[in-house]
């Protein structure tokens, strides 16, 4: 029988926390930035906004707390760490609602600028497998008898959680950028933004669905606790996402422009 070892569920969890809370002061930051830009928003947008924030700032409670019990409760007994603390079940039930909202977002936008409802069918069907799918691994995270046990039943469903969320990203990354590049068609200048606007989307959403990716990778190739540290930081960048895609309409020149094309209701 293997003996158990503290440091390959600390050690992943440290540093997961550590980045995680550096992306979260980034999504404060892009937070206030977007109520003080874009104070005229559709309360649609806002509520969304909102809505992100507060599931991050409950994401990141609850890894102060499961930071607290890994290295200073369980500071004497590091075997109670056999079992992830009741706080980190909360934040995976947490980081999947914020990946929903935000996936959920996208879909919308996909809709709106495409004009074919089953893409945002596709999309949200996409997203609606890997919340339910999520919420199963967090109940059988709250009934784990060991962290161990717990990766090598609940494997096959850790994949799925991982790659629905990455398909959702990736498709609706694509279609969006495919929509746009089809109607960059017209004039130089119109082509130009269309480009920027492509970019930027690929830029947002794939950094998003990469990491999803990488997890399930690392959930394959390792038999640790490294994907868990992944997962804790993707939370908060799929939030810093969304709210670069809002910011970065912000500029001197194109503002006006950019926000009637890809904002437009």
């Amino acid at each position: 029988m293997i003996t158990f070892d503290p440091r390959l569920v600390i050690g992943p969890m440290q540093v997961g926390a550590l980045l995680s809370a550096g992306f979260y002061g980034c999504f404060v930051a892009q937070t206030f930035m977007y109520f003080k830009l874009f104070p005229k928003d559709p309360p649609t947008l806002k509520i969304i906004v909102i809505t992100v924030a507060a599931f991050q700032l409950g994401h990141f409670l609850c890894l102060i707390v499961t930071l607290w019990t890994m290295t200073v409760t369980s500071y004497t007994h590091p075997s109670v760490l056999n079992t992830l603390p009741i706080a980190a079940d909360i934040l995976i039930l947490l980081s999947s609602f914020t990946c929903s909202t935000v996936q959920l977002f996208y879909s919308h936008r996909l809709w709106k600028l495409s004009g074919f409802p089953m893409l945002f069918i596709i999309s949200g069907t996409l997203c609606v497998v890997a919340q339910t799918v999520a919420f199963i691994l967090v109940i059988h995270a709250f009934l784990m008898s060991s962290l161990e046990a717990f990766q090598n039943q609940q494997h096959v469903i850790i994949l799925l959680a991982s790659t629905s969320r990455a398909a959702a990203d990736i498709f609706t990354t694509l279609g969006i950028a495919g929509t746009l590049k089809k109607r960059s068609s017209g004039t130089v200048s119109m082509a130009t933004i269309a480009d920027r606007l492509i970019t930027w989307v690929l830029e947002t959403c794939l950094v998003a669905s990469l990491a999803t990716f990488s997890i399930a990778i690392l959930l394959l190739t390792l038999q640790n606790s490294v994907w868990f540290g992944l997962y804790i930081i993707n939370a908060n960048l799929i939030a810093n996402s969304l709210l670069a895609w809002f910011n970065r309409r912000y500029s001197p020149v194109r503002d006006e422009v950019v926000s009637s094309i890809q904002f437009a209701e």
